[in-house]
């Protein structure tokens, strides 16, 4: 193997091992549902697949999933988005674009992205 193949090859471990693991049920009820799993940046990550599950589940009760939030793990990837299912749609941009600025909050071992300031 040359360089330029051990380059290639480490580019594509790097890349695959960053991404989010598959999103799993943490809690769930007719008002709330959220997911666990490991991201790989220093802000919550909202996948994909945790919106649609949390989307499929509130709407088993005939409701809206709307994003209220992460925690995150400070010596950890892992990561907590929590959903509320609630009759009215929301706009959940608010939230996300407020989990993209640094943490400002600590909570007992874990990091709280305040969204609602």
């Amino acid at each position: 193997m040359n360089v330029r193949h051990i380059a290639i090859m480490a580019t594509i471990i790097v890349t695959v091992g960053c991404r989010p693991t598959p999103p799993i049920q943490d809690q769930a009820s007719e008002n709330v549902v959220s997911f666990r799993y490991h991201a790989y940046d220093s802000v919550p990550t909202l996948t994909a697949a945790a919106l649609d599950k949390a989307m499929r589940h509130c709407a088993r009760f005939g409701k809206f999933a709307n994003y209220k939030g992460a925690s995150v793990s400070e010596w950890t990837t892992e990561e907590v988005h929590t959903f509320a299912c609630e009759d009215t749609k929301i706009d959940d941009g608010a939230v996300i674009a407020g989990q993209s600025r640094r943490p400002d909050v600590l909570i007992g071992g874990s990091t709280f992205v305040n969204v609602y300031q």
